[in-house]
């Protein structure tokens, strides 16, 4: 997968991130990893079609889903809650929002989906060979894995 399909989160991430939490975003790690993955705790996936195809998903451990939870919610939402579930998947669907247009103004015009969430960790998830790239953030409030996996249509 080419670095210029990745590079579009990093600002984006952080960016939300800090806006909706107020806490410090910072990148931990970047690496190529299989298209076969387990699930965590909880996982929102965006898929993105146009001139790039595929799909961007969220990984958020108990943890971290509860200190998001805690910040934007306010209260002490069960993390499966409607409301929680939504802020989770509002905030991937924010960094992915910021991400496609960054991508189309780098010449990649793509579209996204609405955010599905997945509340099952050990679910096993297959980008179909399409390879990925984790990003790994860290916080206070927990990390944040982000799977990139997309590719150009031909």
């Amino acid at each position: 997968m080419k670095q210029e399909y990745v590079n579009p989160f990093l600002a984006p991430a952080k960016l939300v991130w800090e806006r909706e939490l107020g806490l410090p975003l910072e990148l931990s790690s970047v690496s190529a990893v299989a298209h076969k993955f387990t699930t965590e705790d909880i996982t929102a996936v965006i898929g993105v079609s146009g001139e790039l195809v595929g799909n961007i998903l969220y990984g958020f451990p108990k943890s971290t889903a509860r200190g998001i939870i805690d910040i934007m919610v306010g209260d002490d939402s069960d993390v499966g809650s409607e409301l929680a579930l939504s802020a989770l998947g509002e905030l991937a669907n924010m960094i992915t929002g910021n991400a496609a247009t960054v991508l189309s103004s780098s010449g990649f015009s793509c579209m996204i989906a609405p955010p599905v969430l997945i509340q099952s960790s050990g679910t096993e998830i297959s980008t179909l060979g399409r390879p990925q790239l984790l990003v790994v953030f860290g916080s206070e409030a927990g990390d944040l894995n982000i799977r990139v996996s997309l590719s150009e249509v031909k």
